[in-house]
């Protein structure tokens, strides 16, 4: 029955990616929330904006004392926000192939050039007519950030 429906015209194509683009950034943020330790990404980020503030302060205000204090501070900030973004990398390293699976799945479905939306306005380098790859993208971007919300996943 699932493959009855006509999975390469419009309204069809645009749904399933939707529902997928949706399906997917669910997965990986579930991922994120169960494999990093959101509380400490925070502090860490948290910890390193007000070092910068602070570095800035000392700059503009040309407190050369306190600016040579801070940069010996820097590195260890430097690494402790190297180790809290590589923690979010392995989850998006642990998806990255079923994904692109998923992907590969969906475009034998449709057909990589397959227009699976139109925008209201052209899009600069894209036109008005999406294919598979471009609306994915848009939709994944625009449902990222409201899911990223919603599972907790949020670093601000």
């Amino acid at each position: 029955m699932i493959l009855e429906i006509a999975w390469n015209q419009i309204p069809y194509s645009t749904i399933l990616i939707i529902v997928t683009s949706i399906g997917l950034n669910l997965v990986s943020q579930v991922a994120v929330r169960l494999l990093v330790d959101v509380e400490e990404a925070r502090r860490v980020a948290r910890e390193a904006k007000a070092f910068r503030k602070e570095l800035l302060d000392a700059i503009k205000k040309g407190d050369k004392a306190k600016e040579e204090k801070l940069r010996k501070k820097e590195k260890s900030i430097q690494q402790m926000e190297l180790k809290s973004s590589n923690q979010r990398l392995k989850a998006t390293f642990i998806f990255i192939i079923p994904f692109w699976f998923i992907y590969i799945f969906i475009s034998s479905l449709i057909g990589p050039t397959t227009t699976v939306a139109v925008s209201p306005l052209p899009l600069p380098f894209i036109g008005d007519k999406l294919q598979l790859f471009w609306w994915y993208l848009i939709t994944s971007f625009a449902f990222a950030t409201i899911i990223t919300k919603l599972v907790g996943t949020s670093i601000e």
